[in-house]
């Protein structure tokens, strides 16, 4: 018997190499859509984007899943988002439809909420797209994640603590942050092409939930740092983040508002339909503290 093709997009990111390779081991053949990096563990590449839709009704072709991780997290342009996110979603759903794939798996973010600017109300559409599909499909909205050596996001903080720096945070006592390890999420989008149980339903993920200061205490206390934390006021970052529509500043403009959005509850059943166990924070934020041999 041929073994399932699984179409990844976003194979070449920091989620989406540990995802494919998870999938080789469960007996999957992977085919990558490339943009621009060509992924190692990929059995097939084929190139193409989001944004070409002759190019995803090759690289969907013959495929019994798709595993739609790309996404545009940070732009300066908020066309870009609704271009990537929305309508590149919306392609790939459709050569999906054509070529008779019988499942789909979007992953999508916890900041969904139309209040979080362009980006968020991009990510709702893509899922709404999904949704009315007409597809065997699941959405995982994926929570904060860290432990990949990122630079962004909660990585950032943790690269700061690491290095003794000061960490800077806007909101720090009042917005609440949920963040899972790298190796805890995986699991669960590989969970979401095989469980029939996943089908057309939307799950939640998340981990230990807690403020931002209270985070970054905790990478202060997990390496031992001697950093400090800086708050930042909300008015002035939210005028930093409006000039970064226009200037290369360190704010692009819906960051707050992604931020401050109100964000879903977390999933009771993603547990069990999607074997979700998230360690906790003290236990991901000590694994990283050990020295590596």
């Amino acid at each position: 018997m041929s073994r399932r093709v699984v179409l990844v997009t976003g194979a070449s990111g920091t989620l989406g190499r540990p995802v494919c390779s998870a999938l080789v081991t469960r007996d999957w053949t992977v085919r990558a859509l490339v943009h621009r990096t060509a992924v190692a563990l990929a059995d097939e590449h084929v190139r193409g984007s989001l944004e070409d839709a002759s190019s995803l009704t090759r690289a969907v072709e013959g495929a019994h899943a798709v595993l739609h991780l790309a996404a545009l997290t940070h732009s300066r342009n908020p066309r870009r988002y609704d271009q990537i996110n929305r309508v590149g979603t919306v392609n790939l759903v459709d050569a999906a439809r054509t070529a008779g794939a019988s499942r789909f798996v979007l992953a999508s973010t916890r900041a969904i909420s139309p209040e979080g600017g362009a980006y968020s109300r991009s990510k709702n559409a893509a899922e709404t797209a999904v949704a009315a599909s007409g597809l065997d499909y699941t959405i995982v909205r994926l929570p904060e994640m860290y432990g990949a050596g990122g630079s962004e996001g909660v990585d950032r903080i943790i690269g700061l603590a690491r290095a003794g720096k000061a960490i800077p945070l806007v909101a720090a006592d009042t917005e609440v942050i949920c963040p899972a390890h790298f190796d805890d999420v995986v699991p669960s989008l590989v969970e979401a092409l095989e469980n029939e149980r996943a089908v057309g339903k939307t799950y939640t993920l998340a981990g230990d939930c807690l403020t931002l200061r209270a985070f970054a205490e905790s990478c202060v206390t997990a390496f031992e740092s001697a950093s400090s934390i800086v708050d930042l006021p909300l008015t002035a970052v939210r005028l930093v983040a409006a000039l970064g529509r226009f200037l290369p500043l360190p704010v692009y403009p819906d960051q707050v508002a992604r931020l401050l959005a109100p964000k879903p509850r977390i999933s009771e059943d993603a547990v069990d339909h999607l074997r979700f166990r998230p360690r906790s924070l003290e236990e991901g934020l000590r694994s990283l503290a050990r020295p590596t041999a």
